[in-house]
């Protein structure tokens, strides 16, 4: 097929749009467009975007265009003053649309179009719907905004003498989270592809060997689609989920013997945790403390610790949150001293601790720490009935202040993060403090530079555990395709969803007498704050923008707060803020109030609640812990912040203010100043 393709752009090449038909209008004339446009999940700026003939165009030398096919792994070859632009899809299928031609060629197949690229005097402009369908885009149109995601457009299985393939293909480079639920006799596997809409059949027949049948479904709002990929494996069935070498698929393998669960050395990595579980060596011999040593290519891997001699028992168990990248591998403990491979590059004299993850599952949790650069570390692991167990970082500066990092795995009693010293070093140290001893690893993560995990695991250590070690990050090479990854973290630390509270059929709290309305007063408090955060350096997304719900117009309170939640899950935000305006029955409470539900996230609470207390001068109703859930169904640091109270005339009437607007939104701003410490560094 590429062969086919260069050949075809050596011809093309050689013609050339005659001159003077660059003075002619192939097309009505093109209006501005300011619609919004995003591109799985991301907002992307256009500087040339346009109508003609009521369809929107874009202009090919259009920045906006560019990333928008950097995004979905897509490439564009044009040389001004030719007729063919040629697109080359993910997937590797070539794209060739012509000049006047109404008609578009996808690997040599004719599509019929309204009407192909024009050019209006010496600048080329091609059909936005065309090109995004020809890519393989999933596209809507919503409130004045164009949202296009990548698809998947195909599930297939392959039924072999030992194994069953499940085959994921798809429009752009694939990144997935699969997880092991249910009961140990019949668990489910679900793949979740985040910012994927669903083209695929909606279930898959499976044989019943390994496993009966896989459900494919799709939800999430508009722009943000999440197909979801389930099937329920037979009791003793192992899995392993394979990136293809194009990117944009995913073949998935099911078997019940470990050795089946590979499909080659070129491919990458199964993904699923294989914990080994060691035999008393018949005869003594010499062996190896165990050790977490970071591979080539950055995953956390456990080293045997037991000799060739004593062979292991291998046995396939679900990682807490498995990838494609391998990244998490639990199981084994940490490691005394560096090993294996070149020598790991010195640290720079002082790096940062900006932000702190946590991913959970039934039996493990895995806390990430997002780093500016590599660090070295120490570990000390406290005897029974103590247990506990923390980590120093040195030439490490933490972000922020001292904070609590909760953790859903019940053994663990608290983590706590901080500042430990300044003078002479600068240490940054974590405590886990479980209530029974627990295996700990520690290394890089594959797929995110600057990223250290520490993983908990729910057994405890081996019985030869070491009690204390050294070790230090090692470089994380880069795949030379760019790859979409999905990491423990956020997809874009630089990025803030805020959530204007209501909206549409839903106007929330009123006070007819000033005549306010809390959905109206929300949408402008995110607006100004979105302001404000964008001049600090940050990315925002708003989960409306407009007097509109979120979600289904005709689905219930449950589906319209799941689909704010989706905004940020999908976005792979940093930060969520949920902008509200208090109410009660009494006219007496007054003042600002701002909740959290996870322990990580009451420093955020704290820090926008005091900055945003002393910024605007309003009384301060404390911070508090609420279920609310779109503050415990995000996957990042959230809050909930309530902006005084509509029932109380004093503060009715500062929210009639602009200037009192102008300072809530300026107060959770500086809030998230203090907390982050600002966007990370380019």
């Amino acid at each position: 097929m590429m062969r086919r393709l260069a050949v075809a752009l050596a011809a093309l090449s050689m013609l050339v749009w005659p001159p003077a038909a660059h003075s002619q209008s192939i097309a009505t004339p093109v209006a501005r467009l300011s619609d919004q446009v995003f591109v799985f999940g991301r907002e992307v700026v256009f500087e040339h975007l346009g109508t003609s003939r009521g369809v929107a165009v874009v202009r090919v030398d259009d920045a906006g265009l560019t990333a928008m096919l950097q995004i979905v792994g897509a490439r564009m070859q044009f040389q001004p003053g030719t007729r063919f632009i040629v697109f080359t899809r993910a997937d590797g299928e070539p794209i060739t649309f012509t000049v006047g031609s109404n008609a578009v060629s996808i690997d040599n197949a004719s599509v019929a179009i309204p009407f192909g690229p024009f050019y209006e005097g010496t600048q080329l402009w091609i059909p936005l719907p065309a090109l995004t369908e020809a890519l393989g885009l999933w596209a809507r149109h919503v409130h004045d905004s164009y949202a296009f995601s990548p698809q998947i457009v195909s599930v297939q299985r392959h039924i072999g003498q030992h194994r069953t393939i499940v085959e994921v293909r798809a429009t752009a480079p694939l990144s997935w989270r699969a997880s092991f639920d249910g009961p140990p006799k019949h668990p489910t596997l679900t793949v979740t592809f985040a910012g994927f809409a669903n083209a695929a059949d909606s279930k898959v027949d499976l044989g019943g060997r390994e496993a009966k049948a896989a459900t494919i479904g799709q939800q999430g709002p508009p722009g943000y689609p999440i197909t979801s990929l389930s099937i329920g494996v037979m009791h003793g069935v192992k899995f392993a989920a394979h990136r293809t070498s194009s990117g944009a698929g995913m073949d998935l393998v099911l078997a019940r013997n470990e050795g089946d669960l590979a499909l080659g050395p070129t491919l990458a990595t199964p993904s699923v945790q294989i914990s080994t579980l060691p035999k008393a060596a018949p005869t003594p011999v010499p062996t190896a403390a165990p050790t977490v040593v970071p591979r080539v290519d950055g995953t956390l891997a456990p080293a045997p610790n037991v000799s060739a001699q004593s062979a292991p028992v291998p046995t396939a168990v679900p990682a807490p949150e498995v990838t494609d990248n391998g990244s998490a591998v639990l199981g084994a403990s940490p490691s005394p001293g560096s090993s294996g491979g070149e020598p790991s590059p010195s640290p720079s004299p002082l790096e940062k601790i900006t932000d702190v993850f946590v991913t959970d599952a039934a039996d493990a949790s895995r806390i990430t720490l997002a780093l500016t650069g590599p660090v070295s570390f120490e570990w000390h692991r406290l005897a029974p009935p103590d247990n506990r167990f923390w980590i120093d970082i040195s030439q490490a500066a933490l972000v922020g202040p001292a904070r609590d990092v909760f953790v859903k795995l019940a053994l663990v009693r608290s983590v706590k993060i901080s500042q430990h010293e300044i003078t002479p070093d600068h240490v940054v140290r974590l405590i886990i403090d479980p209530s029974q001893p627990v295996d700990i690893a520690i290394g890089a993560i594959e797929g995110s530079p600057n990223s250290l995990g520490i993983d908990i695991h729910a057994s405890p250590p081996p019985p030869d555990a070491p009690a204390s070690g050294v070790g230090m990050m090692q470089a994380v090479q880069q795949s030379p395709q760019p790859v979409a990854q999905v990491t423990p973290g956020p997809a874009h630390p630089n990025l803030i969803v805020i959530d204007p509270g209501h909206g549409g059929n839903d106007p929330g709290a009123m006070n007819q007498q000033y005549g306010l309305v809390e959905s109206h007063l929300t949408l402008t408090i995110a607006q100004k704050l979105k302001a404000d955060l964008e001049r600090a350096g940050w990315r925002v997304v708003l989960t409306r923008d407009g007097d509109y719900e979120v979600g289904d117009p005709n689905g219930d309170d449950h589906q319209e707060l799941q689909a704010r939640c989706d905004v940020a899950n999908a976005a792979g935000a940093r930060l969520f803020i949920s902008v509200h305006i208090n109410s009660s029955v009494s006219s007496e409470p007054s003042g600002l109030t701002t909740y959290f539900w996870r322990a990580a996230d009451r420093s955020l609470a704290q820090a926008i609640q005091s900055a945003t207390v002393h910024d605007t001068g309003a009384g301060d109703d404390g911070v508090k812990r609420e279920e609310f859930y779109v503050i415990r169904h995000t996957d990042m640091n959230a809050v909930l912040v309530e902006n005084t109270y509509l029932s109380n005339a004093h503060d009715a009437s500062l929210l009639q203010q602009t200037w009192f607007l102008d300072r809530i939104a300026a107060g959770i701003a500086h809030g998230v100043q203090d907390y982050t410490g600002g966007p990370p560094r380019p």
